[in-house]
């Protein structure tokens, strides 16, 4: 029996101790104890069972900050804790219960392709007589505008405290010790134009007709109203 099959059969031990038939839970509790000091398994390895983590690529191994801001909105409405893993590529790591990670996974690669797609246009409609370095600037704006207006239409979901206890106990094994990541603000020295009103209010109104319809296997998802 690996680990991973011992974990598997504690939990299920650890659910009949929850029965009713006070021999019955006795029994269950006596063969999970045995089963966690046999293989060395802690209470937190259990806890950590429930959670998965799935990753999406990032544009950039320091991102703008739309994308931070897009990859932290979609993680909130999921219930997931959020890295930015910076290694052999760079990518936005989703942790949570279930299968929320894998459906924040998808959330964000959808919504960052409309995004994109949305920056292209705009910048071919409304940008194209700019320099490079200003039309860069001017479109991160719009991309923060269809963020903001993204992140009006989804509501964070709340986590129980098992589901809370469970992540921060895969997130102290997993990830001890993690460093901030600054996104690149192309427009930090800047004061906010009317201009930039302009394109992040466009912005806005695009972001505000973002769709995600359908999710992991069919499933419906995240719900943008």
């Amino acid at each position: 029996m690996t680990k991973k099959e011992a974990i598997d059969k504690i939990k299920k031990c650890l659910a009949l101790a929850k029965s009713a038939n006070e021999h019955e839970a006795a029994a269950a509790l006596r063969q999970a104890q045995a089963l966690m000091e046999k293989f060395n398994i802690e209470d937190d390895d259990v806890l950590a069972s429930e959670v998965s983590e799935f990753s999406a690529r990032s544009a950039n191994q320091k991102p703008s900050n739309w994308e931070a801001w897009l990859s932290q909105v979609v993680a909130e409405s999921c219930g997931c804790k959020l890295v930015f893993r910076n290694f052999l590529s760079a990518e936005y790591v989703f942790i949570g219960c279930g299968i929320s990670a894998e459906i924040a996974t998808y959330a964000f690669q959808v919504l960052h392709r409309q995004c994109k797609k949305s920056r292209a246009e705009y910048i071919q409609n409304k940008l194209k007589r700019c320099n490079p370095y200003t039309k860069t600037k001017r479109a991160d704006v719009y991309c923060r505008g269809w963020v903001r207006a993204v992140s009006e239409k989804i509501t964070a979901l709340v986590l129980n405290d098992q589901q809370t206890a469970a992540i921060t106990a895969y997130m102290s094994m997993r990830y001890p010790k993690l460093n901030e990541t600054k996104p690149r603000d192309r427009n930090d020295s800047s004061r906010m134009s009317n201009r930039a009103f302009d394109d992040f209010a466009a912005g806005a109104a695009q972001g505000a007709k973002a769709e995600l319809n359908r999710g992991v296997a069919g499933q419906e998802t995240l719900a943008l109203e």
